[in-house]
């Protein structure tokens, strides 16, 4: 108890001095107090009740017209005193705080409320970043015991918390193997809409037109697009959200091509050259394909294709009759002839 109670003294103390150093803190001071608080949750904790014992205070006497010290002495013997300046932070115990002007308890404030509030959040939401480079793959295991697997030149923002589990997927593409939790739904966001999950494995490809492909291998997952449409989505099934708003099931859905990228693979089935570039580019840093007037679907190809690979499908290209290739350093320039 007495180690405990040494501990809980040295971060009040601790909680007071940062309290006090924030109106005048440097950029640099500024980062290591947000690294502090992100150590433990009990420092956002401690700092946001001597903040707050200060800011009330202020209001009651803000004229510093009472001596707090010796109203403390005065309490009834019940009442167990910190040491000095652990005891209510800043304002009851620092002669240099009392001379704090009304303009630095506003910068105070202010700190308190993008740095405190924003990092406290931060912390119950446990949100991080992960990316991807162009050809890298990554698995990321989350908190929950739930798997994300990012493909090449991806992007994701994931926030945790006690009563849900939110991921962005700014760009590119993910598989995603949800831990069962029905008090915590997962949801996945992208331009087009919002995939929800319990506990299931979906992929969600966010295209570079704005649609959003989902792919479900397992469960079930319900798919809605920004203008409210929805459906729900059993394994090896598979839909698009659209910008527009609209929503519709695939046709004929083929879930195992979907994630043929897991294995470095690339599985077109009427494919557009432009969605080919895409694919291909993504993949493979050092090699480029340019299209050049042919932005459009005149020209579709099934096939199979290593997605490090992508000279095999520049070869076939060059065999068509109305297309010319052009080699240049890191890229391949394809236009009509």
């Amino acid at each position: 108890m007495q180690v405990q109670k040494q501990i809980d003294e040295l971060l009040a103390l601790r909680a007071s001095e940062w309290l006090e150093l924030l109106p005048d803190a440097s950029d640099e001071r500024l980062r290591e107090f947000e690294a502090w608080l992100c150590e433990s949750r009990l420092h956002v904790k401690e700092f946001l009740e001597l903040a707050e014992i200060e800011f009330c205070l202020r209001r009651l006497d803000p004229q510093r017209q009472q001596d707090v010290e010796s109203l403390l002495r005065r309490l009834a013997p019940p009442v167990t005193e910190l040491p000095a300046r652990a005891a209510a932070g800043p304002f009851l115990t620092s002669t240099r705080a009392r001379r704090w002007k009304l303009g630095r308890v506003a910068i105070a404030a202010s700190l308190l409320v993008v740095l405190g509030a924003a990092v406290f959040l931060r912390l119950m939401d446990a949100s991080k970043r992960y990316t991807t480079a162009i050809g890298e793959q990554r698995i990321v295991e989350l908190a929950d015991a739930s798997v994300i697997t990012l493909n090449a030149d991806s992007q994701i923002q994931v926030r945790l918390a006690d009563l849900r589990r939110e991921v962005d997927l700014g760009r590119g593409e993910a598989l995603f193997q949800v831990a069962h939790d029905p008090r915590r739904p997962f949801r996945v966001r992208t331009r087009a809409g919002l995939v929800e999950a319990v506990g299931t494995q979906f992929n969600v490809y966010d295209r570079v037109t704005g649609d959003t492909r989902v792919s479900v291998l397992e469960g079930k997952v319900r798919a809605t697009s920004r203008s409210g449409s929805g459906l729900v989505l059993s394994a090896g099934e598979e839909a698009d959200i659209r910008l527009d708003g609209s929503i519709a099931r695939a046709a004929h859905p083929n879930v195992s091509n979907s994630i043929a990228w897991r294995q470095h693979r690339l599985i077109f089935d009427g494919a557009t050259l432009e969605e080919i570039a895409v694919e291909f580019n993504r993949c493979n840093p050092s090699v480029q394909l340019r299209l050049e007037g042919l932005q459009d679907d005149s020209h579709r190809f099934d096939g199979s294709f290593e997605a490090t690979d992508p000279q095999s499908f520049i070869e076939m290209l060059a065999k068509e009759p109305d297309l010319t290739i052009e080699r240049r350093e890191g890229e391949v320039v394809i236009r009509r002839r």
